[in-house]
């Protein structure tokens, strides 16, 4: 039985590793493209607001669900 427990605790670690992995993937390529965005001078600054805002309630909505999870 403990080797079970072990084996769970091999797979949380993993899931947990992988999990941020992607997740700082993610968060890489979302900067990348936010500060391409604001470089380049045809996209109007309203549009480059709203991507701003965008992805500060996306962060904060991923806060608040591992919050109540």
């Amino acid at each position: 039985m403990s080797k079970q427990k072990t084996n769970e605790g091999l797979f949380g670690a993993a899931k947990k590793f992988s999990d941020a992995f992607f997740d700082g993937l993610k968060s890489n390529a979302t900067n990348k493209a936010l500060n391409k965005v604001k470089n380049n001078k045809e996209v109007p600054p309203p549009i480059i607001k709203r991507m701003i805002e965008i992805d500060k309630l996306a962060k904060q909505l991923e806060a608040d669900l591992k919050k109540y999870a």
